[in-house]
C-alpha cells in the first residue's frame, strides 16, 4: 500500500511541476506578446516562483483530480478485468481527462478561470498533456517497468 501511495505521489508531483511550468510559460508568452522584455533568468525565476506559489493550492487540486481519474480506472478494471491489459492507455488517458475536467469544473464554481494558461484551447491541451505524462508515470511505476531502459 505504501508503494502505491508513493507511486501516486510521484505521478501527482510530476504532473503538478509540469503544469506549473506550462502555466508559467503561457503567462510569460503573453507578457512578451505585449512587448515586455523577459530574460531567460526572469523566465527561470518566474517559473520557480510559480512552482512554489501554486503548490499549496494547485498541488492538492491536481492530486485530487488524478486520484478520481485513477480510481475510475481501478473501478473499470474491477468490473472488466480484461481492461488490465490497457493500463498503458487508460492511466495516461485518465490523467488527461482528470486535468481537463479540473480546468472545466473551476470556471462554473468560481466564475473565473483561475489558471491563466487555461484561458485558451492550447493552454487546456498543454495542461492535459501534463496529465497524460503523470498518468504514464503512474502506469510505469505500477507496472514495475524501468522508467528508462539502458542500452548495452
Amino acid at each position: 500500500m505504501m508503494i502505491l501511495i508513493g507511486h501516486f505521489f510521484a505521478a501527482s508531483l510530476l504532473t503538478f511541476i509540469l503544469a506549473s511550468i506550462v502555466h508559467s510559460q503561457f503567462v510569460i508568452h503573453a507578457l512578451v506578446a505585449i512587448n515586455i522584455e523577459v530574460t531567460w533568468l526572469d523566465r527561470l525565476n518566474m517559473t520557480i516562483q510559480d512552482i512554489q506559489g501554486l503548490f499549496p493550492t494547485l498541488g492538492p487540486i491536481i492530486s485530487f483530480s488524478l486520484l478520481c481519474g485513477f480510481l475510475l480506472v481501478a473501478l473499470l478494471k474491477k468490473f472488466k478485468p480484461s481492461a488490465n491489459q490497457y493500463n498503458y492507455i487508460l492511466l495516461p488517458f485518465a490523467g488527461a481527462v482528470a486535468l481537463w475536467l479540473m480546468i472545466i469544473a473551476m470556471h462554473p464554481i468560481m466564475n473565473i478561470t483561475l489558471i491563466a494558461s487555461a484561458r485558451s484551447s492550447a493552454g487546456i491541451a498543454s495542461l492535459s498533456v501534463c496529465g497524460v505524462i503523470g498518468g504514464w508515470l503512474f502506469w510505469r511505476l505500477r507496472s514495475g517497468q524501468a522508467l528508462l531502459k539502458a542500452e548495452a
